[in-house]
């Protein structure tokens, strides 16, 4: 049984993430310099706060928080927030926090329409957990990010190809950084993909005696896999790059969160809990 901590912080951790939305939101439209130092903090605060509930599950069941669907959706923004905070301390590129707040907010959200028993499957009681679970969610976190920088580089590019300079022009980099972080963002997160789902083929050999059991989770991650693997060639080869870089970047991202928020529900999936 979780602890009675843990769901109030969570909450506090939502409250957080919302008043962090809204400060973004405020950085965004008003030209103030204290929002520009303030959202990040406020999100870093939601990350601290979000970071006990995590340690309390751990202390409490001594595995990691991420065996039942919310607590996935839960490690999942907390992962998205702790890559924003990351991605700003290197390239001060406080308006992504503005797709990444609401973001985690609503995974955050959607965290307590989920619940049920936690119960340990023996299956999942191996170091493949910790294994797979670490390179698959942090593979998915690096394309979020790069979904943030994207959707950036679409109405940046919007607003130069119109002539249309709103309010966000001076808030959004130029394309060519945020192109190039792009392309740097896909070059780490494809390869902790790649080690997500190679970690992932072997467990089920171990334990079901396949590699490769067709199942729509695989499936689904197989295509993300051929989409992104197919952009990075792109860029690499090919010089892709601009609009068409971050259209598909972001095309990768809605068909990944699509699946994994709703894959369960529609498609039978070992995933959803029945790890037998």
């Amino acid at each position: 049984m979780a602890s009675f901590m843990e769901p109030t912080l969570l909450k506090i951790t939502a409250l957080i993430y919302l008043l962090g939305t809204a400060s973004f939101i405020l950085y965004l439209v008003l030209p103030k310099t204290f929002f520009s130092w303030f959202s990040p903090l406020l999100l870093l605060v939601g990350f601290v706060v979000h970071s006990g509930v995590l340690g309390a599950h751990f202390l409490e069941a001594g595995y990691p928080g991420v065996v039942e669907f919310r607590q996935a959706v839960s490690f999942y923004s907390w992962l998205l927030v702790g890559g924003y905070l990351l991605v700003q301390l290197k390239y001060r590129l406080t308006a992504l926090g503005s797709f990444i707040a609401p973001l985690a907010f609503l995974m955050i959200l959607g965290a307590f329409t989920f619940s049920g028993e936690e119960v340990l499957s023996p299956a999942l009681k191996t170091y493949w957990l910790p294994l797979h679970v670490t390179f698959a969610f942090l593979g998915n976190t690096v394309f979020a990010l790069a979904f943030g920088v994207s959707m950036m580089y679409l109405v940046q590019e919007y607003q130069l190809k119109n002539k249309k300079m709103t309010f966000l022009y001076k808030r959004f980099p130029s394309l060519e950084t945020l192109d190039r972080l792009n392309a740097v963002l896909l070059v780490w997160g494809f390869p902790l993909m790649t080690l997500g789902i190679l970690t992932g083929s072997l467990w089920a050999r171990v334990h079901w005696g396949d590699y490769w059991t067709w199942e729509s989770r695989e499936i689904s991650s197989a295509l993300t896999w051929l989409l992104y693997g197919g952009l990075l060639q792109g860029r690499i080869t090919a010089g892709l790059r601009g609009r068409k870089a971050a259209a598909l970047t972001v095309l990768g991202f809605v068909v990944m969160l699509g699946y994994f928020l709703w894959g369960n529900t529609v498609f039978d999936s070992r995933h959803g809990g029945r790890f037998e």
